[in-house]
């Protein structure tokens, strides 16, 4: 699936994109959490507002999405 914005223009938080990029590393919520000194609820939250951000449904698109725009 496509996102529903061209990537270029989709802009995530500091905090959402390192939560973003620790999901591409495929790190639970728990570990993320247990990382960024957050709690697991906090974590899921910013992992669904990437997800709806990009107009994604999973986080292998979010890891896709990560990698072709990382500069």
């Amino acid at each position: 699936a496509e996102p529903l914005r061209p990537a270029a223009q989709v802009a995530l938080s500091p905090r959402e994109r390192e939560v973003a990029q620790l999901l591409a590393a495929s790190l639970s919520n728990r570990e993320i959490a247990g990382r960024l000194f957050l709690s697991e609820r906090t974590v899921d939250n910013h992992g669904q507002h990437i997800l709806d951000k990009l107009g994604f449904n999973s986080r292998v698109q979010v890891a896709t999405w990560l990698a072709r725009n990382e500069h």
